[in-house]
């Protein structure tokens, strides 16, 4: 069910974008915080083909909660109780039975690994421990080790100090941009990073997409040729809406010759139609930023950013999306960014496999 999701969220969005080859391999890369990180290399993992690098952001290394009673360590600890042998003979095993993708797409794949040094929640050996998986499959490796942070997403402006656990957001003002750090390594070396002052302003367009509908796309898409069938385009613009923030701080020009609905709807408002779905695991919207020259038609690449506990919609409303920094590096540098809601679900069917079950399971264990 979930890589029915994934597959088909992919290919549509970039199907819309027209990516360009000029990042590593693909047009989409990965990122996570705690939880989301657990996501983002498994979904890099797994779907190799497509995915071509992932941020690795205080999270656990891939498949280390394999079973429900070492989902505990793969967060706190101890490091010894993590098997990183372990871990590369599953990946073995699962490539070999063509669960996943070829793992010879992983070489030279960027990869970056960041731990706070004083994070009480993703003990940083455990966090670590990504570095010695990746390296097993000759991934181009970047670490940050060394920023005096606890569990959050550091940002040069927004959120609480840097060492101080934030239970509102979890976002902390490290004077310090993760977001541009991440994004630079992912997509070449060569990002233009965002002042200090003036901020930049995001001038393109954020959009809120209904993710129940990309998981279940009609079936009679399914002989259609998504680039050139009309179908496709209105039943993308029927799941997808302007979103205007009152408090965005920056212009909100639209999208050039869209005619897709707007909405404002205050940063704040977490009743934003957050609602959970009880077969997936997700809320009910996600959101996706098109910087201002890919909205004008510009071919742009795709980063996928995945929040940690607490950080989706029904808990902060856009506030991951907004202030994290990813939309900053995502305007001066055209990288459209995909921001996926999950929602708090009880479960206890299997069936969610082994990538629905790390990012909901670590989502329920850190409330």
């Amino acid at each position: 069910m979930l890589k029915m999701y994934i597959a088909v969220a992919i290919i549509y969005f970039i199907t819309v974008s027209l990516v360009d080859a000029n990042v590593p391999r693909t047009g989409v890369t990965v990122s996570g915080v705690s939880s989301g990180a657990a996501m983002a290399n498994q979904l890099h993992i797994a779907f190799s083909n497509d995915i071509s690098g992932a941020g690795v952001l205080a999270g656990p290394p891939y498949y280390c909660a394999g079973g429900l009673l070492s989902a505990a360590a793969c967060m706190s600890g101890p490091v010894t109780s993590i098997s990183v042998s372990g871990i590369t003979k599953k990946i073995k095993a699962f490539e070999s039975s063509g669960l996943i993708d070829s793992t010879a797409n992983i070489v030279n794949d960027p990869v970056y690994i960041f731990s706070g040094k004083y994070d009480p929640v993703a003990l940083p050996g455990m966090v670590k421990l990504n570095e010695k998986v990746y390296a097993s499959l000759n991934a181009n490796m970047k670490t940050n080790y060394d920023l005096p942070a606890t569990h959050a997403v550091p940002t040069e402006h927004y959120g609480g100090k840097c060492a101080i656990p934030n239970l509102s957001t979890y976002i902390n003002n490290c004077n310090f941009s993760l977001a541009y750090d991440v994004l630079n390594h992912l997509l070449g070396g060569d990002l233009i990073k965002p002042p200090y002052l003036p901020l930049t302003p995001r001038i393109g367009q954020l959009v809120v997409f209904n993710q129940e509908a990309f998981m279940n796309p009609p079936s009679s898409l399914s002989s259609k040729n998504p680039n050139t069938d009309a179908s496709f385009a209105q039943w993308i613009w029927k799941n997808m809406v302007l979103y205007n923030p009152r408090n965005w701080g920056s212009p909100t020009s639209g999208i050039s010759n869209w005619t897709i609905p707007s909405t404002t709807i205050s940063m704040n408002k977490r009743s934003l139609l957050t609602r959970a779905n009880p077969a997936y695991g997700f809320d009910s919207e996600g959101f996706v930023y098109f910087p201002s020259a890919c909205a004008q038609g510009r071919k742009c690449p795709i980063h996928v950013a995945l929040h940690g506990c607490k950080q989706g919609k029904h808990y902060v409303g856009d506030i991951f999306v907004t202030q994290s920094g990813y939309l900053e590096v995502a305007e001066l540098n055209n990288v459209i960014i995909l921001t996926s809601s999950s929602s708090v679900v009880t479960f206890s069917d299997k069936s969610y496999g082994m990538l629905g079950l790390v990012w909901m399971y670590f989502k329920r264990f850190c409330q």
